[in-house]
């Protein structure tokens, strides 16, 4: 299927030393977020918007940031909300990747979210 977006960005991993590892990242049409090792790699993540993203907080709304890698800002981070007090942080080389009109914030809160029809 197309893509409505794709290109790298920064997660973070782990579950009790978070560290931020650089990902190719694909949003398809369906609203599913794939996190890939590389541009080649089968999914290692799946996150679909739809059923598993309750809502999508930006980096200034983050109170327990990891510490971000060097030349990564606070500007740049957004997370996803994902169901039972999971999230799926993301980084961004720039604040423009993570907040102009055709970037990733904006183009996966385009997707309708889990609850949107309950807010």
């Amino acid at each position: 299927s197309a893509l409505i977006l794709f290109g790298w960005n920064t997660p973070t991993g782990g579950f009790i030393f978070k560290h931020w590892k650089k990902r190719f990242l694909l949003l398809t049409p369906e609203g599913s977020l794939l996190v890939c090792h590389d541009s080649t790699s089968p999914p290692d993540q799946l996150v679909s918007l739809q059923n598993g993203c309750e809502a999508i907080a930006e980096g200034k709304d983050i109170l327990d940031l990891p510490k971000l890698p060097s030349g990564g800002y606070r500007e740049c981070c957004f997370a996803l909300i994902l169901p039972q007090n999971k999230y799926l942080l993301l980084l961004a080389d720039t604040p423009a990747d993570c907040r102009s009109d055709t970037a990733w914030i904006f183009t996966i809160a385009d997707v309708p979210l889990k609850n949107a029809s309950e807010l």
